[in-house]
């Protein structure tokens, strides 16, 4: 079997990295464990077809589509996805460097940062599965895309825009919000992609009703890799920082996170980390 091996700096801790992505994975859309992670995507060259993806050893993973190497375009992708092209070394050295944050860093190297195939895709689960738990979130997503699709892949923002109203549920702003953005992507009103900036990107979504910084924030951190935001009023991260009895308060935290900067995405992950610790 052809495959592609995507080499990182270690230290990288690939089982985290995976975990996170299983966690969130829409029920028969996405597939894993802290081991390998697998879904079906839409390609430019070779359609709809199975990505799948394994860890090899400490510094690699494996990745293959339908069985064979990677096409090039997928390649940078995936990269993004798993964040291989994180300076570990230098993010961990700067965040240690607060004894608040030491422990979490010795304990977690190589944290990365969970990507995006889509972004999209990213943006609209992300509206789907706000204000409720991840496991609801999980089974709603897998709902619509049971739905909408059928084929085991997410749906298109022109399948929500059309036939959204169908099958979105819960109060009516937030149906709404949710299918107009599904509208002003399909339509090209919305205009989003990973060559964006963050201020770019971060702009063009809150000008839309019913988004607001924290999941323009998720967005830019999931979708682009921005190393730099800190969603100072999620409550998981909150519950981190009371944990290790920092400043707990949005406004306090995000005060207190400017000595992590540029990698304030790094220390959220931390945050979470040990709120779920």
């Amino acid at each position: 079997m052809a495959e592609t091996r995507l080499v990182t700096a270690a230290p990288f801790d690939g089982r985290g990295l995976l975990r996170y992505l299983s966690g969130h994975a829409i029920h028969n859309v996405e597939f894993g464990d802290e081991s390998h992670y697998r879904r079906l995507i839409r390609t430019a060259d070779a359609g709809v077809a199975t990505l799948e993806v394994h860890l090899d050893g400490v510094d690699a993973v494996i990745a293959t589509l339908e069985g064979r190497e990677l096409p090039a375009e997928l390649v940078p992708r995936v990269r993004r996805l798993l964040n291989l092209d994180a300076d570990s070394v230098t993010i961990d050295n700067h965040l240690a460097s607060d004894p608040a944050l030491a422990d979490s860093v010795a304990a977690n190297p190589g944290i990365r940062l969970p990507g995006s195939l889509d972004i999209e895709e990213q943006l609209l689960r992300t509206m789907v599965g706000q204000q409720i738990s991840i496991a609801g979130a999980r089974t709603v997503l897998g709902r619509l895309a049971g739905e909408l699709d059928g084929t085991g892949l997410f749906p298109t923002a022109t399948q929500l825009a059309q036939h959204g109203l169908e099958v979105l549920r819960g109060p009516a702003r937030r149906v709404a919000a949710i299918h107009g953005v599904a509208l002003a992507l399909a339509s090209g009103t919305l205009e989003i992609h990973d060559g964006l900036t963050v201020a770019e990107l971060t702009q063009r979504v809150l000008a839309l009703p019913g988004i607001g910084p924290w999941t323009a924030g998720y967005l830019a951190m999931r979708a682009l890799g921005a190393t730099d935001i800190l969603l100072s009023t999620d409550l998981v991260l909150l519950k981190g920082a009371s944990r290790l009895e920092l400043p707990d308060t949005p406004r306090e935290i995000a005060t207190y996170a400017e000595r992590w900067a540029p990698y304030r995405s790094y220390a959220g992950l931390h945050l979470w980390r040990v709120a779920q610790s």
